[in-house]
């Protein structure tokens, strides 16, 4: 992944946009989209991806790397930050907390331990055969063990939270660590 600077350095290559409602969102409030002129002159703007995030399976065929399409103001309330972003969550395995097809912001690139936090992964080797993609958000649990010389990971679990019970947790096992990444920590639901 681009590092933040090259990554805000892309999204301030958006195409112009009309002002309109997002499409498919699951909660009030409505968010609107702004042009890129527009966000420059609005408080509380960050970027809009079109990467439709799978809460289910890993799912996702397009890259954070891609440029945003569209920016958002979010409600009142929030602080922007360097890194955040907003993209849709589709998908049951996360309903307790994240409604199918909720607009949902993120931090790109979270620092420090991840654990019991709700993450956006991505895993290069694991394809949804219905998608194509790679992308999930589930909340991260992980088993370390240490070698005398510092720790590694026994196993990640990625925990689904959701009503329905078919939905399973994803266990990864350090074979596996290579190929999966954190790619961002999930704030709330914006609309």
């Amino acid at each position: 992944m681009r590092s933040e600077a090259a990554a805000t350095s892309a999204v301030a290559a958006i195409a112009t946009t009309q002002t309109s409602p997002l499409p498919e969102a699951a909660n009030e409030p409505t968010l609107t989209l702004l042009t890129r002129e527009q966000a420059r002159t609005t408080e509380r703007t960050v970027p809009m991806f079109s990467l439709k995030i799978a809460a289910g399976t890993f799912s996702g065929t397009q890259s954070l790397e891609d440029e945003a399409e569209h920016w958002v103001q979010l409600p009142e309330g929030f602080a922007v930050t360097p890194g955040m972003f907003v993209a849709q969550v589709i998908g049951e395995s996360m309903n307790k907390r994240i409604p199918n097809g909720a607009w949902c912001l993120f931090r790109a690139n979270p620092a420090g331990s991840r654990q019991g936090k709700i993450v956006l992964v991505q895993h290069r080797d694991v394809t949804d055969p219905e998608t194509g993609g790679s992308y999930t958000v589930k909340r991260y649990q992980s088993e370390k063990q240490g070698d005398g010389e510092g720790w590694q990971h026994e196993r990640i679990t990625l925990m689904p939270v959701s009503s329905d019970t078919q939905y399973q947790p994803l266990v990864l096992v350090p074979k596996d660590e290579g190929a999966v990444r954190v790619v961002a920590e999930w704030i709330a639901v914006v609309g």
